[in-house]
């Protein structure tokens, strides 16, 4: 199985209301692609994420959730540059993945590294 990773710019999303924002977020997952989003997800926002991705995995046994890790709030100099790199704007960057494709999330000060399975 490929993987597919999909930048969305914040010009793009910031267009669509919060629940069309989401819903677009939870059918690109289930469709095993990660997501890479310019600007992160608020907090009652990733809270809505992951209620939604709960009733869907109900649905499906093929679906089985997400992981999210973001990059952004209070940045130093490293991050904020990694991020910029990474197309995203200094205050923050949102990956958003699979749970059955993205075995392995890591988090340091200097990096995000995913490791995608088969």
């Amino acid at each position: 199985m490929g993987v597919e990773i999909e930048f969305l710019s914040s010009n793009a999303v910031d267009k669509l209301p919060s629940d069309k924002r989401l819903s677009l977020i939870v059918e690109a997952v289930k469709e095993n692609k990660i997501i890479v989003l310019e600007e992160g997800l608020s907090r009652d926002e990733e809270r809505e994420l992951f209620t939604r991705v709960m009733k869907e995995i109900g649905k499906s046994k093929a679906f089985t959730g997400i992981e999210i890790v973001s990059l952004g709030g209070e940045v130093d100099a490293f991050r904020t540059g990694l991020i910029k790199m990474l197309g995203g704007k200094a205050k923050g960057l949102t990956v958003i993945g699979p749970e059955k494709l993205v075995k392995e999330v890591k988090r340091n000060p200097e990096k995000i590294g995913f490791a995608a399975g088969k």
